[in-house]
């Protein structure tokens, strides 16, 4: 009778285990949604462009962020010849600058006569700390990848992240901005 106690005990145990690790997978994988398109070949050796983002988010500059994020992001993965889209000194007074859509329409003209072949945009829609106890960062971004010679989105992709409450804002976009990127295929 001892050994068949014993025996019930590693089994509830071990059910125990495999509960536990269930719970724990549902619970990582409900913190995030990902729509990724899957990439054409694109080339390291021509000039990429990251333009303005639009912000949909109640966050002042966090277009501005993403941004930056993004470029170092896409360095890392082998893209030498990135740049960041610049306001002119004429632009800086104007309200236009204020206007994402406005930046970004200008951006993509400017990048066309240019000779850049990919720009690189999108959107940030939620860029914020949930209120309450724990305060969670929660991160929510489009990403398109556009060829200037044709105008076309030839990759975009869609997530959303929240972290946990020991997680930084731009720690918790920073992983999403890679997740988001890790299927690029770079040539």
């Amino acid at each position: 009778m001892l050994i068949g106690s014993k025996k019930i005990l590693r089994f509830a145990h071990l059910k125990f285990r495999f509960f536990f690790l269930i719970i724990s997978l549902n619970l990582l994988i409900a913190c995030s949604v990902i729509d990724i398109q899957k990439s054409v070949p694109l080339s390291s050796s021509e000039r990429w462009l990251i333009l303005p983002f639009q912000n949909y988010s109640q966050t002042p500059r966090a277009g501005e962020q993403v941004e930056e994020i993004l470029s170092t992001l896409l360095r890392i993965r082998g893209i030498p010849n990135i740049e960041m889209y610049q306001l002119n000194d004429d632009d800086k007074n104007d309200w236009a600058e204020f206007n994402d859509r406005k930046r970004q329409e200008k951006a993509v003209s400017l990048a066309t006569k240019e000779n850049v072949s990919y720009a690189v945009t999108g959107s940030v829609d939620e860029w914020q700390y949930k209120l309450g106890v724990g305060s969670e960062p929660v991160v929510g971004l489009t990403i398109r990848i556009i060829e200037l010679s044709s105008g076309k989105v030839i990759w975009s992709a869609s997530g959303a992240r929240s972290g946990w409450s020991t997680e930084s804002l731009s720690g918790t976009a920073q992983k999403l901005i890679k997740h988001l990127i890790s299927d690029l295929s770079i040539t």
